[in-house]
């Protein structure tokens, strides 16, 4: 296989540093405790995300892995960034890159945090290393985590916790009736809302919650399905956008769906569906 080139049009720029103004607003307006388990997500979805058909050759070593985590713990911003351009530029493979590389780090500094080898700070430091590097990657790593799925324009999801389903079961009724495919969840735990929607390839997902007290668990949701769904657009709807005016840069969504009035089009706008 012939070296690929991985140069500013390879990494998208604009979600790397969107995915790090995000993690740092979190820092900033979330309590210690919603940011440990935000960090804990971040590990847990990478972590267990192991090599396929990947060329022996591309996988790295202990040694590889240490280094990076070197570079994750470093007070130099784009150490690790730069470690893994640098493999890619010398033509690992995407899928070493994403489930070799990544996914070895993340396993690595999950050891090494409940080995008390790192501090919290340490760890939530790296783990937004890593998820804006894939935010980064995203184009390139979408074809290996999305292949073998069904496409499916849109799920609809009411955020673990919440228990009010009328809105949702009216927003995915509207949507059906205009001839849309979409996929309601409800009554669903964390991981198992994510693994239902591993089982296909959303071009949109729309999260719906409503109290205030829904901000981490939608944050941690849209962090999970930002690693599981790399080129989906994320929706954010229901009554907790009347508590959170900044909650597009907070959770790192796309969009918001203000009411159902102006539902469809918002979507057909967010996803570039054409009228008809």
């Amino acid at each position: 296989m012939a070296k690929a080139p991985m140069g500013e049009k390879a990494f998208d720029r604009f979600e790397y540093n969107r995915a790090d103004r995000q993690l740092r607003l979190v820092e900033q307006k979330l309590p210690q405790v919603a940011v440990s388990s935000l960090a804990r997500e971040v590990v847990r979805r990478l972590a267990f995300r192991m090599p396929r058909a990947v060329r022996k050759e591309d996988l790295p070593t202990p040694s590889d892995i240490d280094l990076l985590c070197s570079a994750l713990l470093s007070k130099k911003d784009d150490s690790a960034d730069r470690f893994i351009l640098a493999a890619r530029r010398d033509g690992v493979q995407v899928d070493a890159i994403y489930l070799g590389y990544i996914a070895g780090a993340a396993r690595r500094l999950g050891e090494m945090w409940d080995n008390d080898e790192i501090s919290f700070i340490d760890v939530t430091l790296a783990c937004g290393k890593l998820y804006r590097i894939i935010r980064g990657l995203r184009h390139v790593i979408a074809p290996g985590i999305l292949d073998n799925r069904d496409e499916c324009p849109a799920m609809f999801a009411l955020v673990p916790g919440e228990t009010h389903t009328l809105g949702i079961e009216i927003a995915t009724d509207v949507f059906r009736r205009e001839g849309w495919d979409v996929d309601m969840m409800v009554g669903l735990d964390h991981d198992m809302l994510v693994e239902q929607s591993d089982r296909r390839s959303y071009l949109a997902i729309v999260l719906v919650a409503n109290s205030d007290g829904m901000i981490e668990p939608l944050t941690r949701l849209v962090l999970a399905l930002r690693i599981s769904h790399p080129l989906a657009h994320l929706v954010v709807a229901g009554n907790i956008l009347k508590y959170h005016p900044d909650i597009n840069d907070l959770v790192g969504a796309d969009a918001v769906m203000r009411d159902i009035g102006t539902a469809v089009s918002t979507l057909r706008d967010v996803i570039e569906v054409p009228n008809g």
